[in-house]
């Protein structure tokens, strides 16, 4: 919850935050114990020596040779998502569709 919250203020015990609410994205105020607010702001701290996991093992984003193989092992089957078609490139004054016919190099790479 206090992912991105900034402090506003503290008074009589009582601490006083803003942040922005994830489904509507609006900036949102809210006023908690001394405590409970230190305790919400802990829960994103993990301990000494621990890492984050989706960055490791199968979760990783470059892990699909391991995930597939898992897959296998397990006898589980997930199906792909299609792959998202690219958007067209616009032109700028008239907005419609622009086609690439070719690549210039830039001239600090020229040999």
């Amino acid at each position: 919850m206090l992912g991105g919250a900034s402090f506003a203020s503290l008074y009589d015990g009582r601490v006083t935050f803003q942040y922005r609410e994830a489904n509507t994205g609006k900036t949102r105020y809210r006023t908690l114990k001394g405590a409970d607010f230190l305790w919400r702001v802990l829960q994103d701290v993990l301990p000494k020596g621990f890492r984050r996991v989706r960055d490791y093992g199968i979760l990783h984003g470059n892990a699909k040779q391991r995930l597939t193989l898992v897959q296998l092992v397990l006898r589980i089957v997930i199906e792909s998502a299609a792959p998202r078609p690219r958007p067209a490139f616009k032109c700028p004054a008239c907005r419609s569709p622009m086609r690439i016919v070719g690549f210039l190099r830039p001239a600090w790479l020229s040999g």
